[in-house]
């Protein structure tokens, strides 16, 4: 290059560059969605949940974490299909997306549990351990002071690894506010309409 500037001679000219034009490149096939098989995966899940439709019903969510033995993982899953309870977790597995979704459908299974990954319901509801059993009053999600925490009166959590169905029974015996939606809750976990 550097005997080419001395020379003063440059290289031939090639014309001006050019772009190939777009319609004569190869072309990948495009797959089609099966929406077929995208219906049928949706409709081995059942029309109704045990979940309350009403937008005024309280929420009941159990924080996990996959630290947590498995025998109590599996135990909290057949619970909230039968409560209806969101089980809500902190991060990622491993810190990979497709490990924590491999890693929930493997726990989940063909259940019917919803699970979310929403680090800031930590805060909002102050948990500090898992697992919690965290009944809140509706719409709490959207109700956070500036500290980042859903207000004192509008949630009622209980810590530790019991069963969903103790923890009920604790709210309903030990705070009156609380009672009804702890009930509401229990006879789902029991089997019967509320």
């Amino acid at each position: 290059m550097e005997e080419a500037l001395g020379s003063g001679k440059l290289p031939k000219d090639f014309g001006a560059p050019s772009v190939p034009k777009v319609e004569s490149l190869p072309k990948p096939e495009a797959k089609q969605a099966d929406i077929a098989k995208i219906a049928e995966g949706y409709r081995q899940f059942p029309a109704t949940s045990n979940r309350p439709s009403a937008s005024d019903s309280p929420e009941l969510m159990i924080f996990v974490s996959f630290s947590m033995p498995r025998e109590s993982l599996e135990r909290i899953v057949i619970q909230s299909e039968k409560s209806g309870a969101v089980m809500v977790l902190r991060g990622f597995k491993g810190n990979s997306m497709a490990r924590m979704g491999e890693e929930i459908a493997k726990l989940i299974g063909k259940r019917n549990v919803t699970a979310l990954i929403h680090p800031p319901a930590f805060t909002q509801f102050k948990v500090t351990q898992v697992p919690a059993l965290v009944l809140a009053k509706p719409g709490q999600a959207t109700r956070i002071g500036t500290d980042g925490c859903a207000t004192p009166t509008s949630y009622i959590k209980v810590d530790g690894d019991v069963t969903q169905d103790y923890a009920l029974d604790l709210i309903e015996r030990q705070a009156p506010a609380w009672a009804d939606a702890a009930r509401q809750f229990s006879l789902r976990l029991a089997g019967r309409k509320p």
